[in-house]
């Protein structure tokens, strides 16, 4: 059963160190410290892998970038990793201007991701671009 917390909605994956974040309709300065803190919390309790479902989502700002870039900075020391799912036009758009396009490079639905994830293809992502974020 999926968790709701603020605006966003945690879901598991059927793997006890990965999740599914459905976003929402934003993930701007409006919401950041909510998704900072639901993220945070699921690293504090073993997870290490988060697929972030951008399906429903048209607003993504600069802060949202950052946030995601932390939570990637986060886990990859603990061999843990963010993939992009069934991202929108505009959240594109934002990716590409903030040069986190190559580093967060999306897979066309949370099924592809969850996939590649669990079979290891193409789940790991170039991350390298995020830390000149």
């Amino acid at each position: 059963m999926p968790l709701t917390k603020s605006c966003f909605v945690i879901e598991p994956t059927g793997r006890p160190d990965s999740v599914i974040v459905h976003i929402g309709n934003a993930l701007d300065f409006l919401n950041v410290n909510d998704f900072n803190t639901v993220c945070l919390e699921r690293v504090e309790t073993g997870t290490r892998h988060f697929i972030l479902d951008f399906s429903a989502t048209g607003v993504l700002g600069s802060k949202g970038v950052e946030a995601i870039s932390s939570l990637y900075s986060t886990v990859a020391p603990l061999n843990g990793q963010v993939v992009l799912a069934s991202v929108l036009p505009p959240v594109e758009e934002v990716l590409s201007r903030a040069q986190a396009d190559e580093a967060f490079r999306p897979f066309p639905t949370v099924r592809a991701a969850r996939d590649a994830r669990f079979t290891g293809s193409g789940a790991t992502r170039r991350a390298r671009a995020h830390h000149s974020l």
